[in-house]
């Protein structure tokens, strides 16, 4: 694991608490989506910080109904890291490249549709 994706994990999680404390202590509804702020319309990643929230709370569900890309993608990130950091386990996919991208871009799009339709 290199040294940026440790700073860059860091200021996420920073940045999640400090958007998680503003919300909460000032009854906001702060979000940090550009295209929502922009446009008003939602991306495939909105909700991800309230996704972020509830798993942080415990509740999966809600973690679910918010944004199931992320709601999935945090525990799998999760337990990625700590198979690399803590045990030495590299854990790497056996699909080739344009797979791997066309796998992306499909949950991307099946995950703006949920965010759409909700």
């Amino acid at each position: 694991m290199t040294p940026a994706w440790i700073v860059a994990t860091a200021l996420f999680v920073g940045a999640i608490l400090f958007v998680f404390w503003t919300n909460r202590t000032r009854g906001t509804d702060y979000t940090v989506c550009p295209l929502q702020l922009a446009f008003g319309l939602p991306c495939p990643l909105c909700g991800g910080t309230t996704a972020t929230f509830r798993l942080v709370l415990g509740d999966f569900a809600g973690a679910w109904r918010s944004n199931p890309l992320v709601a999935t993608a945090i525990p799998l990130v999760l337990a990625w890291t700590v198979l690399w950091l803590g045990f030495g386990i590299k854990v790497e996919t056996t699909l080739p490249s344009p797979a791997v991208a066309t796998s992306i871009l499909l949950l991307l799009a099946l995950n703006w549709a949920f965010v759409l339709a909700g």
